[in-house]
């Protein structure tokens, strides 16, 4: 009796997720169709959308990852907080290895939008919200950690894929002084020393950051708009899909799964690897001359798919 009650009460639960996942979708979807309306009727045109898209990288993500780790300071007690950030690191590390062989036939253009969208995910919109509704407090913790290395991917590392396409970007102090990269820095200085700025310049912070997910939205639905007779379901598109929302998300279950996880752990992880495309790489690509058609389609393409896969890996979290 007792385990058909929980059978029930799981069932119940990945209910509520799946809706909780398709509101959040359909939000991101809306938006999207926003943007690609205002540029449809000429409202938001090119140079309004690169100016609008170099608004976002430079100033507005820079305060939103600033503020996301400043809300994270005192996070760090405990044995298993440092082990969620250690499993986080090794995917984020092992991730980056990986998709330097991925796509070797691949034209520049459209390699580094792939490779950029293997290693980073959707995983700031998307997953905390999927997390903390599976997981409750405990979860959205988790998951607050663990995408402490994954936000150092989006603006680290991996921007390298954008960067290196032209020789003026490609530099390694092009890299360094991008604001992403300078508000990540002083983010992690910010949660190592346990310090807080004024309350005014915190919610300054938050305030601007919070325009990052509405604006960027709209700015890839003027993209999607701008390239719209480009687009198509490419097989690649859909070899893409196949690794990012289910071999990836596989292998991090298999791992976690054979190394005894703990199931609050095991779930964040693989939720967070399940997300799709980010959608920084469309910005990305419209402001570093990339394939930006080809970007817009990853993106769209990805987040469709999610609404398949997601509520799979969803239900497989509950009744792990």
């Amino acid at each position: 009796m007792d385990s058909g009650c929980r059978d029930w009460e799981g069932m119940g639960i990945a209910t509520e997720n799946v809706l909780t996942l398709l509101s959040v979708l359909g939000k991101m979807m809306l938006l999207i169709a926003v943007g690609f309306g205002a540029a449809w009727i000429g409202i938001l045109r090119e140079q309004g959308r690169k100016c609008v898209t170099d608004l976002v990288i430079d100033l507005i993500y820079p305060c939103y990852i600033l503020n996301s780790y400043l809300k994270n300071i005192g996070l760090f007690q405990g044995g298993t907080m440092f082990l969620t950030l250690g499993v986080s690191g090794a995917f984020s590390l092992l991730l980056l290895l990986a998709s330097r062989f991925l796509f070797p036939r691949v034209p520049p253009n459209r390699r580094c939008v792939l490779q950029y969208a293997s290693v980073v995910s959707n995983s700031a919109f998307l997953g905390l919200p999927m997390v903390e509704n599976i997981f409750g407090s405990q979860g959205l913790l988790c998951a607050s950690i663990f995408s402490i290395p994954l936000r150092i991917n989006t603006f680290g590392i991996a921007i390298h894929y954008y960067t290196a396409q032209t020789e003026a970007d490609g530099t390694l102090r092009a890299l360094v002084t991008q604001p992403s990269i300078l508000a990540t820095v002083a983010g992690i200085l910010a949660v190592l020393i346990g310090r807080h700025p004024p309350a005014s310049c915190e919610a300054a912070l938050a305030s601007i950051g919070a325009c990052s997910t509405p604006l960027s939205m709209m700015v890839i639905g003027a993209v999607i708009y701008a390239n719209r007779k480009e687009l198509r379901l490419r097989l690649l598109t859909m070899q893409f899909c196949l690794l990012r929302l289910i071999l990836i998300p596989a292998v991090v279950y298999l791992t976690l799964r054979w190394l005894e996880i703990d199931r609050v752990l095991l779930g964040t992880a693989v939720l967070m690897a399940a997300m799709p495309a980010g959608t920084t790489g469309a910005l990305l690509a419209e402001k570093y001359g990339a394939d930006t058609s080809y970007a817009g389609e990853v993106l769209l393409i990805s987040t469709l798919a999610s609404i398949v896969t997601l509520p799979i890996w969803c239900c497989l979290c509950i009744f792990i």
